[in-house]
């Protein structure tokens, strides 16, 4: 899709002194950045594409951490390799995100999340897989977003008071 989707999570109805059924503030954010995939785009959009995310990511000095995801049966592709390279010139916490890797065979698995690591010159121990079928490390992902942001909040106070 050539859409960009944002996205806030709240906390719990009626929590930290709310009253119950009271809407709670966003405590998190997600931006999903349009992605190339597979998708067929002209190269007219695919440069709009691009831009845009740039544009995104350039002006937002709030983020606190990126997340890319790379499906684990396929390839990592140029258009990867140069989204994580954006990302390293953005100095962000990257995580990048292996899906799909539960519709692999047992044997296939490990080669393919060689692939990936090796096709985006990833440290051993990533990528991180998840599954939305079998929830394998959802709640990991879960934690790892949630403290680079409570991270970033941190350092953002820091700022605020001089420290």
């Amino acid at each position: 899709t050539a859409a960009m989707n944002l996205y806030a999570v709240a906390g719990r109805r009626g929590a930290a002194g709310r009253a119950a059924g009271e809407p709670a503030p966003p405590i998190l954010g997600f931006a999903d950045l349009p992605g190339f995939g597979y998708a067929k785009l002209s190269k007219e959009t695919k440069a709009a594409v691009e831009r845009a995310a740039e544009l995104y990511l350039a002006r937002r000095r709030e983020l606190a951490a990126a997340l890319l995801l790379v499906d684990a049966r396929r390839e990592p592709s140029d258009d990867d390799r140069a989204v994580l390279a954006a990302l390293y010139d953005r100095a962000l916490p990257i995580i990048v995100v292996a899906t799909k890797a539960d519709k692999l065979g047992s044997s296939e698995r490990e080669a393919a999340l060689a692939r990936v690591r090796d096709g985006l010159g990833l440290p051993e121990g990533q990528p991180l897989t998840v599954s939305a079928s079998t929830g394998e490390n959802v709640q990991n992902l879960w934690r790892i977003a949630v403290e680079a942001c409570e991270t970033r909040v941190e350092e953002f106070r820091g700022v605020a008071v001089g420290t």
